[in-house]
């Protein structure tokens, strides 16, 4: 009991700083709150998430699901959202298509190979993000040629509208609308606006620099002995690098590229920059300057970035307990 009652005494002071902060972070709160109620009333500002169900009144330039101006503000942000989420699926597997290259690129045998994959990682990871974007934007993706002279691609067009894809009808059979320039328009197929494009590159390329060094640090870590064991079966170094190496890698490279990307979903903001109809421009922009109602835009904003991450978060789990199940 005297053991007890020392302790308690000397953790005493611990207890009363924690009940303290706790108690001033509760006033905090509460007066924010009341002084976000008396200005709403005040100013006689609405308040509240009503508005998702008023007109929008405005068009968004891509959408993966029919919209038009007529529509919702609650569908707007649908659309928002799975614009962010095309961006954030397809800079994430371009993005580690890019590092794998990278890191087994700087284990190469060849000095030429070597020294390339090493001045891509610091190259890349040292030029800031933003900029990257504006370069893909206003330096290259501009200089393409207008529409009356695009580059046919198979059935792909591209020009300084974006990229054209063929679209696939399955309701009624199957058929293919192939994309064609009319005039200065493209008509027909899906169309991936520049801003899309550049803001993928950009994300893409900056970060398979960060993941290429946790990838890298992954392949390190399985013992030499795999390869050769590999080679001894017969097997190409393509195909050991696959079946054998990479799974190993997968388990300590894993939770370091969760972070990674993470960083990459949260980097996607920065489509409002160059104008990429995300959810920071969508929601946390045009919705908020016509409603007026900040608070509630940008606690949406707050919670769809949340939600996307904690669900990168959570596959990314799922995926490292599956390796670790198969390697035991």
């Amino acid at each position: 009991m005297k053991l007890r009652g020392a302790v308690f005494r000397e953790r005493l002071p611990g207890y009363i700083g924690q009940v303290a902060l706790l108690a001033a972070v509760a006033w905090l709160l509460y007066a924010g709150a009341a002084n976000f109620i008396d200005n709403v009333r005040r100013l006689h500002i609405a308040s509240g998430f009503r508005f998702l169900h008023a007109q929008a009144g405005f068009e968004i330039a891509q959408s993966l699901i029919p919209f038009e101006a007529g529509a919702t503000y609650g569908r707007a942000i649908v659309v928002a959202t799975l614009n962010t989420l095309l961006v954030v699926a397809l800079a994430s597997l371009l993005g580690t298509a890019l590092a794998l290259l990278v890191a087994f690129g700087r284990l190469a045998e060849h000095p030429l190979v070597r020294r390339a994959c090493t001045v891509y990682v610091e190259t890349f990871r040292n030029i800031p993000l933003l900029l990257q974007i504006f370069f893909w934007y206003f330096s290259v993706l501009a200089l393409l040629p207008p529409v009356a002279d695009s580059l046919h691609l198979g059935g792909v067009l591209l020009n300084n509208r974006g990229l054209f894809l063929p679209r696939l009808h399955v309701a009624g059979g199957l058929a293919v609308e192939w994309p064609h320039a009319e005039g200065f328009n493209v008509e027909g197929g899906v169309a991936l606006l520049p801003e899309f494009v550049a803001l993928t590159l950009g994300l893409a390329i900056y970060n398979s620099a960060f993941l290429a060094e946790i990838f890298r640090a992954g392949i390190l870590s399985v013992p030499r002995g795999q390869s050769e064991a590999a080679t001894t079966l017969g097997l190409t170094p393509t195909r050991a690098a696959i079946l054998i190496i990479i799974p190993q890698a997968l388990r300590l490279a894993l939770p370091p590229a969760a972070g990674q990307y993470q960083t990459l979903a949260k980097a996607s903001s920065l489509a409002a920059a160059i104008g990429y109809p995300d959810i920071m421009q969508i929601v946390g922009g045009t919705i908020l300057s016509q409603t007026s109602q900040a608070l509630e835009a940008m606690s949406l904003v707050v919670v769809l970035y949340a939600a996307i991450n904690l669900a990168i978060a959570l596959a990314v789990n799922v995926a490292n307990r599956r390796t670790m199940r198969h390697a035991g």
